[in-house]
């Protein structure tokens, strides 16, 4: 086996490749295509990432962890992918072992809480596989939670028939006609639950846990339009090596839309094997009822990869865990050196296991110089800030430090961070008596925004735009036109993006805002230019290009009959209309 990581991509296993049968395991995407389908609007598909602290793709699937280098007590080399999670103030590491001679990847996750507080608790494993035609997706239980896209919410039943999609076979991805997704709910008493996929060669791609991870997860993006634009749109089509893919996944709540509050100065550890193997015989499963193929495959997981193993090397894992490595092989962003300084300077240490060379760049430059000389610098107003901190015990420094329009302002983000909203507003109030700044003045648009003060938003955003344009962000822009959608301003939205496009470039949530007045106020011109792009920056689930498609196709038609649009006009419209590929991006059609 050959295990490839990509380092400065949040540790993504991006090939598992099997050399003894010269056969990728997983779903490897031929380009890195970037899309906004995580929290920071930075993901890719494809292979094994690792999702944690916050629900949904982690906002640090895009950028640098750390990864060393040990030895195991039979002189195996294995690495440790590891990082401090700043916003949540845990530690993750995730050691990956792959023993001579092994058929399958062996990974130890550990994530520490050393805090006396709780904490809230995120893990998913997302896994990439190929997704062929007549490819079965197997679990240890029948028992799932599904999405049920009638009622916009969830339900409960046994694989393979789900109510969404009566007397259709559904452990065959392909046969969803719509993006959708189902969790297998194993039972606690179950100690090592796993997860496959069957394709039709008789190959068998799997993923065992240990208890702890016990739910698991299959995701597909349905076989319509919608769905298969999405495919090519994070890949590239044309590309020999381009192949549709669903996801397995591991967590450790029953759905993604589940969390818990992991207790202070505790830790969470559990062992995952991925592997695969071919058996000719299994071409039958695909074509037998599903409880009775489950079983068969059931069988050879616990022969290839029986639970005695799983568990001894579990323990065996446990006991490495805390081993200090012995070679940093890359370096990553620096929030862990920096916890670290903060630690020594009060005598505090860090959990054994994790090591962080001290490094001194932008974004760590001012919280070094809280911790060295008591004062936060100040800095001009037009810059970004170069990072932000919700971490209470830098909160404090600050509170004790010589304040400026800056400080204050982090302060204030803190104290909103925790629903102190007054006192937030407070301190981005006595920001803005330091010193005006478009950061202060947008933040005080939000809490009005938060509060249902649409006006009051608004011109708290103006104040920003008239004072600090056209240096100003394009994020401005983009929530200030969202909030003009919002209040219905649809002349003053048109207004301000004319003048915008004088001095720049506009984003493309900027443009997407524009459509929106463009159709209210009949620019119909700018909505066909519009309508032939294909955008970056649309959002998984995102709907709202192809709905303002949608509404001025009903708008043509009613004015080809004389009439006003009304929802029949809509209805007929949406039943016999198709949009334009490179804007259809719906999961499911409606």
């Amino acid at each position: 086996m050959r295990a490839t990581f990509l380092p400065e991509l949040g540790g993504r296993l991006y090939s598992l490749f099997d050399k003894e049968n010269q056969k990728e395991l997983l779903f490897t995407n031929p380009i890195l295509q970037f899309a906004n389908l995580s929290i920071l609007n930075a993901w890719f598909s494809g292979g094994i990432e690792w999702n944690m602290g916050q629900y949904g793709h982690t906002f640090g699937t895009c950028s640098p962890v750390h990864i060393a280098k040990l030895i195991d007590e039979d002189g195996n080399e294995f690495i440790r992918i590891y990082d401090y999670e700043r916003t949540r103030n845990f530690y993750w590491a995730v050691d990956c072992h792959l023993p001579t001679g092994a058929k399958n990847l062996r990974v130890h996750v550990r994530i520490i809480n050393d805090r006396s507080e709780m904490t809230p608790m995120y893990w998913w494993t997302n896994i990439a596989v190929r997704e062929t035609p007549k490819a079965r997706v197997f679990g240890s239980t029948d028992e799932v939670i599904f999405v049920d896209q009638g009622f916009a919410g969830y339900g409960s039943s046994k694989l393979p028939y789900l109510p969404t999609v009566p007397d259709v076979d559904l452990s065959f991805p392909q046969n969803f006609p719509f993006a959708n997704e189902y969790f297998f709910q194993n039972p606690k008493s179950m100690s090592s639950p796993w997860e496959s996929i069957l394709y039709e060669d008789g190959q068998v791609f799997y993923e065992r846990s240990t208890a702890a991870l016990r739910y698991k997860k299959m995701f597909c993006w349905g076989n319509h339009v919608g769905g298969r634009g999405w495919q090519e749109f994070l890949s590239d089509a044309s590309s020999a090596d381009f192949s549709p893919y669903l996801e397995l996944q591991a967590g450790l709540a029953p759905t993604q839309l589940h969390g818990y509050q992991m207790p202070g100065n505790s830790a969470i550890s559990f062992t995952q094997f991925f592997g695969s193997f071919t058996k000719i015989e299994n071409q039958q499963l695909l074509n037998v009822k599903w409880s009775t193929a489950q079983e068969k495959i059931s069988d050879q997981i616990e022969k290839v990869v029986p639970k005695d193993l799983l568990e001894s090397e579990n323990l065996r894992f446990e006991k490495l865990a805390t081993q200090t490595p012995l070679e940093i092989l890359y370096q990553g962003n620096s929030w862990g050196a920096l916890e670290q300084m903060r630690r020594e300077k009060s005598g505090e240490k860090i959990p054994a296991g994790f090591i962080f060379e001290s490094a001194r760049n932008v974004q760590i430059s001012e919280w070094i110089e809280l911790l060295e000389t008591g004062n936060f610098p100040d800095s001009e107003v037009n810059e970004t800030p170069s990072s932000w901190m919700v971490q209470k015990e830098w909160i404090s420094l600050l509170e004790n430090s010589r304040q400026n329009w800056l400080s204050a302002l982090h302060i204030g983000n803190y104290y909103f961070e925790i629903g102190e909203k007054e006192i937030a507003i407070n301190h981005w109030n006595q920001s803005l008596e330091y010193k005006s700044s478009p950061w202060a003045l947008r933040n005080l648009a939000v809490a009005q925004r938060e509060a249902g003060n649409l006006s009051h938003a608004l011109d708290f955003y103006e104040e920003a735009i008239n004072k600090f344009a056209p240096e100003l962000h394009d994020a401005f822009y983009e929530e200030y036109l969202q909030l003009l959608i919002t209040a219905e301003k649809y002349e003053q939205l048109w207004e301000i993006y004319t003048e915008i496009i004088l001095i720049r470039i506009p984003s493309e949530r900027i443009d997407l805002a524009a459509a929106k007045a463009a159709l209210q106020l009949g620019h119909y011109q700018f909505l066909e230019q519009i309508f032939t792009r294909t955008f970056a920056q649309i959002r998984e689930g995102e709907s709202t290009l192809v709905a303002i498609w949608f509404e001025y196709q009903a708008t043509l038609a009613a004015q080809r009959s004389g009439v006003v649009v009304d929802d029949q006009i809509r209805k007929q419209v949406r039943q016999s209309a198709r949009p334009p590929k490179n804007i259809d991006f719906r999961m499911i059609e409606s």
